[in-house]
């Protein structure tokens, strides 16, 4: 369980395919990150729910299968780019954002950005009728690992707001058009919408 508050900005260093099915990631942090996770520790990287398998204090690998490839952002993934890291909530621990269970809906694109202030307002479009479905204006949503609020739905799309705090906190700040991102929906959205 994770709560959507981005905890560190860690840095692909390595991908690599195991077969044809499964890849590794390795990533980076400028800090000991690591140190105090234990093999096998759940860790979300921009918003997937990985298995930590092996690290040193300022990098851990993680195993990717074919859904997570097929579903998630890691098949546009380079060498050398951000992604946002955390770890699993602990009991004792104080709950901010909303409850973030690491599993990706599907992906979203960017279709407009605009600087409002100091906000920047993005708008993204979703390919899924039935992801749609469970996105409601104030209500919660998970890109890309980040816990943000929706400003409003029309038809197949969305709009959030990035605060300063947020951009520069998280890797979102660099978005652009046409970059895509990894959803997940609320869990309470999913419940209310399940289909008989």
């Amino acid at each position: 369980m994770f709560t959507g508050i981005t905890q560190n900005i860690g840095q692909l260093e390595n991908m690599m395919l195991i077969n044809d099915k499964n890849m590794r990631l390795r990533i980076s942090t400028e800090t000991n990150y690591f140190s105090d996770s234990a093999l096998g520790a759940s860790i979300m990287v921009d918003g997937v729910c990985l298995t930590m398998i092996a690290s040193e204090q300022n990098y851990a690998d993680f195993d990717i299968m074919m859904p997570t490839f097929e579903t998630t952002i890691v098949q546009d993934y380079r060498v050398g780019q951000r992604v946002n890291l955390e770890k699993a909530i602990l009991a004792s621990e104080r709950f901010d954002g909303h409850f973030v269970l690491g599993h990706v809906d599907t992906t979203a694109q960017v279709i407009h950005r605009q600087q409002v202030d100091e906000t920047v307002m993005l708008t993204f479009q979703v390919g899924h009728n039935q992801v749609m479905r469970q996105i409601v204006a104030k209500g919660s949503i998970t890109i890309s690992g980040v816990s943000l609020t929706v400003v409003k739905t029309v038809n197949d799309t969305f709009q959030i707001g990035l605060i300063p705090y947020t951009l520069t906190h998280t890797n979102l700040d660099s978005l652009e058009v046409t970059d895509r991102v990894n959803i997940e929906t609320d869990i309470l959205a999913k419940y209310l919408n399940q289909e008989d």
